[in-house]
């Protein structure tokens, strides 16, 4: 008997109760799990996890801790910083590695092909990055840490691709988006807590050269070893699909005949769509680069938080929304015209960039429609509270104005960068098994409700943590701190860290699966990119009116605010999680 038949047959047998279908469900995590312990994916998956991590920490923030011991202006390490901005507008370069054919017709394929060549450019990177020696030549140091970034940027947009060509249903894709969060945590606690103390005892540049060795070692050996997306995969069958509304779309969508519906427009209205938007992400580099040249030769008159502002929104606006609003237009003069037009070839570099750039975008808002608003408000809101407070996560830890805690580097270090990477390890693995026990948008949604609240427990740290103290009383935790021999304080600092950063492995979990779920796997590179990027914008441009807001209502009042802007992302996820249930019943 067919399986969608057996499964056709329980759901009308009222034997099959609601015991039974916890059974199968139950059953299936099993089945999961044990897929997910032996398959070659998820096991090159973690390990390129940890690779895509590696650069991030090591140019974003243990490159920051050397700089600071080298004695380096907190001025000049800010304007360093900017390297990271390659994360923010990474999906620009994206579609440069949608193509699915490899360079040369080699057998590795594009995806590995193009994993193995940023991460020995990144190798090589890192190892003239430990042979530096700051405070001299910090202007090679910071082009160096640029074209790190870049590269793992890029790196990151191949890997997203991989990953979600790879998946074989969306039970494996929520597997690999767990795996690759749970390595790239890892990497965070090699390059950051392990790299703090072997610099310690063998200096910056031995600690920066075991990087790395070890980016070299693990990252191309498992891209060598890691199997092609593009074999043979097991069909998914009916009931799976009806049971994930999300992988008709996602999982087994054939885009060809959207993709020539696409390329049906008039080449006229191809070009300009092109031309508009290359002219936008003109005007936003313009603006970038003019504050970055102006930083370097005068760094007094040339503030990053008055840049990020006043001109920020309207880089966001000149890259990805005036994307969005260009493909819109481009979908609204198609729905006009004869939608029988016959495809007009490709016959230049306009052409090209509009079936690599805008297509994507408009095959993304063409199969949301109305729904893409409600995504882009839930993009932009999801990860906007835990983000946007990061960057004052230091000054918290270690400052004595407007409410912060006054904590050594040693106390932090171990709160924020041991056990606070291993609690979101441990989240991330949580959110994983939830989503394979009661589903992604359950626990979409719980994640967005407890991020909310933990900015409530940072709160109470900066009203004398009443409420912490009551619940280290209550649970005894402060007995086991004792043993230890950690004090009041420092058992206030790590429980709090430890409580949220738990919760934000389960958000990252949920979040990479979800905006995995979404993208086309034809157009995985640009728009997973995209909706990455999105994540990331907002959360850095709202940092400079909380900052206002800390110095002058203090860092409690910053945190209630944060909460009550959590509360945003809770109710989108709600809204998105009944458009999802309704969606189900109607497939």
């Amino acid at each position: 008997m067919a399986k969608s038949e057996t499964l056709s047959k329980q759901s009308k047998d009222p034997k099959f109760d609601a015991k039974s279908a916890s059974k199968t469900k139950s059953g299936k995590t099993s089945r999961a799990l044990k897929a997910a312990l032996t398959d070659r994916q998820v096991l090159a998956m973690l390990i390129l996890g940890m690779a895509s991590g590696l650069p991030y920490v090591a140019v974003g923030g243990t490159l920051n801790a050397w700089l600071t011991t080298a004695d380096v202006k907190p001025s000049q390490i800010g304007l360093l910083s900017w390297a990271m901005l390659a994360y923010a507008f990474k999906f620009m370069w994206a579609a440069a590695f949608q193509s699915r054919r490899a360079p040369f017709n080699l057998s590795i394929g594009p995806r590995r092909f193009w994993m193995a060549v940023f991460l020995i450019l990144i190798t090589l990177g890192l190892l003239a990055l430990s042979l530096s020696n700051p405070p001299q030549c910090l202007g090679r140091i910071g082009l160096i840490a640029v074209i790190i970034a870049v590269l793992s940027a890029s790196f990151d947009i191949v890997l997203a691709a991989w990953r979600i060509e790879s998946a074989r249903d969306a039970t494996h894709l929520d597997v690999l988006s767990t795996v690759e969060q749970f390595g790239y945590r890892m990497a965070s606690i090699l390059g950051g807590f392990v790299a703090l103390i072997l610099a310690d005892h063998i200096g910056w540049q031995l600690t920066f050269l075991s990087g790395t060795a070890l980016m070299g070692l693990l990252g191309i050996g498992i891209v060598l070893a890691a199997p092609s997306p593009y074999q043979s995969r097991a069909p998914l069958d009916k009931p799976a699909l009806q049971a994930d509304p999300l992988a008709n779309t996602a999982l087994v969508r054939d885009a060809k005949a959207e993709t020539e519906a696409l390329l049906g427009l008039p080449l006229r209205q191809r070009r300009l769509g092109t031309l508009l938007t290359l002219a936008g992400w003109a005007i936003a580099f313009f603006i970038i680069a003019k504050f970055m040249v102006g930083a370097l030769t005068d760094p007094e008159t040339h503030s990053a938080r008055s840049f990020i502002r006043y001109q920020g929104p309207w880089v966001v606006g000149l890259t990805v929304i005036w994307l969005g609003l260009v493909s819109t237009g481009l979908l609204y003069f198609r729905a006009k015209s004869n939608n029988a037009l016959p495809i007009a070839p490709a016959k230049g570099l306009l052409d090209g960039l509009y079936e690599a750039i805008l297509v994507p975008m408009m095959e993304l808002i063409g199969r949301l429609k109305w729904a893409s608003l409600l995504i882009l408000c839930l993009v932009l809101s999801y990860r906007f509270t835990d983000l946007i407070w990061g960057g004052f996560a230091y000054p918290f830890y270690l400052g004595e104005n407007y409410g912060a805690l006054g904590h050594t580097l040693t106390e932090v270090g171990f709160a924020s960068k041991l056990v606070g990477v291993i609690a979101t390890i441990l989240g991330i693995a949580l959110g994983g098994l939830a989503m394979l026990k009661f589903g992604r948008m359950p626990v979409f949604f719980m994640g967005a409700l407890l991020a909310a609240l933990t900015n409530l427990l940072f709160a109470d740290l900066a009203l004398n943590a009443r409420f912490t103290d009551g619940f280290l009383n209550l649970s005894q935790l402060n007995h086991l701190y004792d043993l230890f021999g950690i004090d009041l304080r420092l058992a206030r600092l790590t429980t709090v860290i430890a409580a949220e950063n738990l919760v934000i492995g389960v958000a990252s979990a949920a979040s990479i699966a979800y905006l995995s779920s979404i993208v086309n796997p034809k157009f995985a590179a640009l728009q997973y990119a995209l909706l990455v990027s999105l994540v990331f914008l907002l959360g850095v441009l709202g940092r400079p009116t909380i900052g206002e807001i800390i110095e002058t209502k203090g860092f409690a009042t910053a945190f209630i605010i944060c909460a009550w802007l959590g509360g945003v992302a809770v109710v989108l996820s709600l809204i998105e999680w009944i458009r999802l249930s309704r969606h189900s019943k109607t497939v």
